[in-house]
């Protein structure tokens, strides 16, 4: 399998450490996918924007760029990404809000520091959820300058115990809202419904759902734009705020997997400390997009904008009927939905209900696998299709449509390379590159997970006149399929994991089924044998995922007892 040369990934630049986006693709391997495939001034669009790494980098680069999602939550992250911010008023803002809340939010987390016995403040409590009661507490003290971490005293347990009777008189008193939405059935969300978490603010502490609240009032006064800026700092706190952060060994975690998990050590984070912290992440990543993109960014309110002045155009839709004329984009550079890999759409109403004054995220034209939705493969290919129908309708002839794929089910990548054929793109023997995932970002904990597969290939088509090319190397479907039956049997002998032998195995059952589009059966038969010869190795790597997942554990109480 030829094509790019492989790009080192490099760990994500301080814009894209704002807020959390699930699933963010690495920006310098897409900023060379860019510059390989247009010039200063182009039109670079982006059907599926997510975290806004296209958009960013097409800016940063001098390109205009068209960027959507039918998530309302890309939009607003890619915006507020990619908008200009006065950072001297953003501070002169915070000041404001310090002098406002700063003693009133951290006294919800006193505590008596056990150096000098006066007053500290928790900037953790980590909670036994079964018990419902607290484990131990890190704290920070002003007075003798220590941290640490200590046993709870009954005073602790009191003020906690407090503040929740108090919650409803309090919230009614001072006229405060939160969210009251109740949480819908999903993929993602069944598991909080099975386990009696009905509602989303059920995921936070009263204590951290009080804090949230007085912060949220404070900000909704504020006057825009700053509004919006302090919004966005604020949402980018969520991620920390809920009882889904938790201790891995000693580093403090946030909301770290591709769904809803409370864990039986809880971490209740105090919610002053984050949004400081998270305040300092968003100035650094505005400097940094000001420094960057600011002189060329305008925003555009319709494609035609991008004719004159913009540089920018944000849709928050599906990408399945565009408002944009035909042989209108320089290229096309993407990263869509991996099947059901990620759910966005149910992950992201956690932080959008804030957003939206409750409301949920409409979701039946994401394109995605799940069984809640009653989506198959057949519906989530039904959509890429449609997609790709309309980027196929709006390049330019001759123009690329480049994309990152990837999935643990070799039928998923059927089903994209397939959607891509019936919109109407070819793809040739060098269009199709492996790319290695952001160093850093593999010790995530989806990406931890015994037999997560990392990493990207990257698909390069083109808007031809002429069909798909079926010349390959590997003509005949049973010559293929003892091909695949060696590179398994090698893979096992050689003790790969699971996501290792993939990984061998899909740089040449890809090409395979890109060179084959126009032989349906082929690929179904090829995809579907590789994956029964999978099937046939399912204790070989249950066995294997034990034996890791085992000595993950040890590594883990070790780690933990030092802390």
């Amino acid at each position: 399998m030829t094509g790019l040369p492989t790009i080192e990934s490099k760990p994500h630049t301080p814009v894209y450490k704002m807020h959390k986006y699930f699933a963010r693709r690495p920006w310098n391997v897409f900023r060379e996918l860019i510059q390989r495939h247009s010039a200063a001034g182009d039109i670079i669009m982006d059907p599926f924007m997510g975290g806004g790494v296209t958009v960013v980098e097409s800016l940063r680069l001098k390109r205009k760029v068209v960027g959507i999602d039918v998530n309302p939550l890309a939009a607003f992250i890619t915006r507020m990404e990619a908008a200009p911010l006065d950072t001297e008023c953003f501070q002169q803002a915070r000041k404001i809000i310090v002098s406002r809340l700063k003693e009133e939010i951290q006294s919800l987390y006193a505590t008596k520091c056990p150096d000098c016995g006066k007053t500290a403040y928790a900037d953790w409590v980590e909670w036994k959820e079964a018990e419902r009661s607290i484990n131990r507490i890190k704290y920070d003290c002003n007075h003798c300058g220590r941290s640490g971490v200590k046993v709870p005293l009954p005073a602790d347990a009191t003020l906690a115990k407090r503040i929740e009777n108090e919650f409803e008189r309090t919230i009614q008193e001072r006229r405060l809202w939160f969210p009251n939405t109740e949480i819908p059935p999903g993929d993602k969300t069944n598991s909080l419904l099975n386990n009696g978490i009905t509602h989303f603010h059920h995921l936070y502490t009263r204590r951290s759902l009080l804090a949230l609240a007085i912060l949220f009032n404070e900000i909704n006064q504020a006057d825009q734009p700053m509004r919006e800026f302090l919004k966005f700092t604020f949402s980018s706190c969520l991620k920390w705020c809920s009882r889904q952060s938790h201790l891995r060994g000693a580093i403090v975690e946030g909301w770290a997997m591709h769904a809803y998990w409370v864990y039986p050590n809880s971490l209740e984070l105090n919610v002053w400390n984050t949004f400081e912290r998270r305040f300092d992440a968003v100035a650094r990543g505005k400097k940094f997009s000001n420094d960057e993109i600011a002189g060329f960014y305008r925003a555009a309110d319709a494609f035609d904008d991008l004719k004159r002045d913009a540089s920018c155009l944000i849709l928050s839709r599906s990408s399945s009927n565009l408002p944009l004329p035909e042989n209108s984009v320089d290229a096309v550079v993407t990263d869509p939905p991996y099947g059901g890999n990620v759910n966005y759409g149910e992950l992201a109403d956690y932080w959008w209900i804030w957003l939206c004054g409750g409301k949920i995220i409409e979701k039946s034209e994401e394109a995605v696998i799940n069984r809640t939705q009653r989506k198959s493969i057949r519906e989530y290919e039904e959509v890429l299709t449609n997609v790709f129908t309309e980027c196929f309708r709006v390049l330019k002839p001759g123009g690329a449509f480049v994309s990152t794929f990837n999935s643990k089910n070799a039928a998923v990548v059927t089903a994209f390379i397939t959607a891509a054929a019936k919109a109407g793109f070819a793809i040739d023997g060098n269009g199709i590159s492996y790319q290695a995932p952001i160093k850093a970002y593999t010790t995530t904990f989806h990406a931890m997970q015994v037999g997560a597969f990392v990493g990207d290939f990257i698909f390069t088509f083109k808007k031809h006149d002429h069909g798909v090319s079926t010349t390959t190397t590997i003509g005949n479907i049973s010559d293929f399929r003892n091909k695949l039956q060696d590179i398994v049997s090698e893979g096992i002998k050689n003790e790969l994991t699971e996501s290792q032998l993939r990984e061998v195995a899909y740089k040449h059952l890809i090409p395979y089924v890109a060179l084959h589009t126009s032989t349906p059966e082929n690929c179904r038969q090829a995809t579907e044998f590789f994956e029964s010869k999978m099937r046939e190795s399912s204790t070989h790597f249950k066995n294997q995922r034990r034996a890791i997942i085992e000595v993950r554990r040890r590594t883990y109480r070790r780690s933990n007892l030092k802390v």
